[in-house]
Parts: C-alpha cells; structure tokens; sequence
C-alpha cells in the first residue's frame, strides 16, 4: 500500500497532536530545545518506520492476491475492503448506528447491481461525480457546498466513490486474469505519486495546495507526485507495449491519473475535517483506516478504466 504522502496528511481536530510536528510550519510545542527537537524527529522516525511496516506488508499481500486469485476471488477482495470503507465512510456521513451498517449493505448490493450495467457507462457517471467533487473540494474549501451538507446526499456520495472504483478495479483484473499488468501499472501510478508527494513535500513543500482543506498538502507535493506518475506511466506504456498507447501518452494519463487522485485525497480531507476526525479509522497502523489508503485510488480508477476503453487498449 502506498506511503502517506505530503499532499494527505494533515491535522485534524482538536484531539490530535502528533501528526502537526511533521511540517515545517507547524512544529510541535517544547521543539525549541534539543531535548524536544531530538524527541520531535524520534517520533518522526517512529511513525515512518510504523508506516513503512504496513505499507509494506498489506501491499504484498494485496499484490499476491491480485495476481495469484482468479477475477471471482479478486472480486471478494476488494470487495471486502471495498465494504471496509464504506463501513468507514458512513461515519463521516451520517454517524447513525443504524446507517454504520445500512450503508456498506447498500453499497455491496449496489455493487452487485452494476455489474449488469455497462462498464463505460458505469465509469461515466463516476468521472462526472469526481468532476463535482473537485468543485466541492476548491470552491467551497472549508465548508459544505448546500447540496453536500445533507447525510443522505454524503452517503450516496460515497456510493459513487466506491461502487465504480470496485467495478473498475474488476474490469482491468477480467480483462487479463492470469496476468492482470493493467491494474498493477494503475497501483503504481497511483503509489508513486503518493510516495513522491510525501517525500518531496516534507524536503521541498513550502506552498499549501488547500489549506482550508487539509493545510498538510503541498503544491511542491503534488507536483513531485504528479511528475513521478508520469515517468511511471511512460515506463508502463513502453514496457506493456499496449496497442493504441505511446511511451508520451502513457506518461500524460500518468500525470491525468495522478491529478485524479489528489481530487480523491482532498474529498475525503474534506469529509473527515467536516465530521471532526483525523482518520477514518485505525485498522491500519500507521496510515489510518482503509478509506485513508484507498481516497486516492477510487477517483484515479474510473478515469484510468474509461481511458482504456476509449483509447481501445488492449
């Protein structure tokens, strides 16, 4: 699973503390002396090494899965984690006990439900939803937009970042079973931007990309994060050797893709600075709950699925 990166972690509510020390600008109390800087970067070095563990271990076993189970068991997968988030999810949208589990119960029939319906079409509406969801993020920044503010809409909010994230992800696994390299080259695209963000932001990252969003994220992050996708997209292209995609074309969707992905990241900033909360939850030390793992992956998945079919590579 991809490392935190610098574009996506910020410091939320009033409970947490420790995540603040990462940036430059906002170091944590007592950091002036050497008792507290040297404190300050032990910690540092604490929660990265705690990162890196997970990161590590849950990305080769979701690695594994992916290549070794057949598209059936792929399916059981991500849909496992794909009702993880959702389950999630409704604790940044409605909070109700009855709606914590209502919702990934809707959203797995949901689920079920869209594989009766066309894949491009199903992609669409995904792409369109991001497309609002990117007004949502720098328009109305700090606040909900008047649509958004209502549980219900919250909810269906994140059947639409879900249900065409899981359908997508199934796609790019059916479409080679024994040798899913398409969905694989979609991870590290996503991964490296993620990775690259997070290290050029905490080395370079100066100006905020939205602060009254998620004062964390760099514009330096996301450029670095953009630029690494890119080279990972051109390599992917060259060394797939798709039909209908170019060594150039592969590395702009790496930087389209990318892009995509910081929307994701941002929207569910958003959601949980609205509901007050640091992470969407704890099953993953280090890096928070699935959603955390998973925001930036379900914007760039439909973009990258709709992509590939328009372009018909195969």
């Amino acid at each position: 699973m991809p490392i935190r990166s610098s574009i996506s972690r910020p410091y939320y509510g009033p409970t947490s503390t420790a995540s603040s020390s990462i940036w430059p600008w906002s170091p944590s109390p007592g950091a002036s002396d050497g008792s507290g800087a040297r404190g300050t970067r032990s910690r540092r070095r604490g929660v990265l090494k705690e990162r890196l563990l997970t990161a590590l271990l849950a990305g080769a076993l979701l690695l594994a899965g992916l290549w070794f189970l057949n598209t059936a068991g792929v399916g059981i997968l991500l849909g496992v984690v794909t009702l993880l988030a959702a389950f999630e999810w409704s604790g940044l949208a409605a909070r109700r006990p009855v709606a914590r589990f209502a919702f990934p119960a809707l959203a797995a029939l949901l689920g079920l439900a869209s594989l009766l319906l066309p894949l491009s079409a199903v992609m669409a509406v995904a792409i369109l939803w991001w497309v609002w969801a990117a007004g949502e993020v720098f328009v109305f920044r700090d606040r909900a937009s008047p649509v958004w503010r209502h549980a219900p809409v919250k909810c269906l909010s994140g059947i639409l970042i879900l249900v065409p994230a899981w359908r997508g992800c199934l796609a790019l696994k059916a479409q080679d079973p024994s040798r899913p390299m398409l969905l694989i080259w979609l991870l590290a695209m996503v991964w490296t931007a993620d990775s690259a963000a997070y290290f050029a932001g905490r080395a370079f990252g100066r100006h905020r990309l939205a602060p009254l969003v998620s004062p964390g994220k760099t514009v330096e992050g996301a450029m670095a994060g953009i630029a690494g996708a890119a080279i990972i997209g051109g390599i992917g292209a060259s060394w797939l050797a798709l039909s209908g995609l170019t060594a150039g074309s592969g590395a702009l969707l790496g930087a389209v893709v990318a892009m995509a992905s910081i929307i994701g990241d941002l929207l569910e900033s958003k959601a949980k600075r609205l509901a007050a909360v640091k992470d969407s939850g704890r099953l993953l030390p280090g890096h928070g709950g699935i959603l955390d793992r998973i925001d930036a992956l379900t914007a760039a998945v439909p973009l990258f699925v709709w992509t590939m079919r328009y372009l018909g590579v195969r």
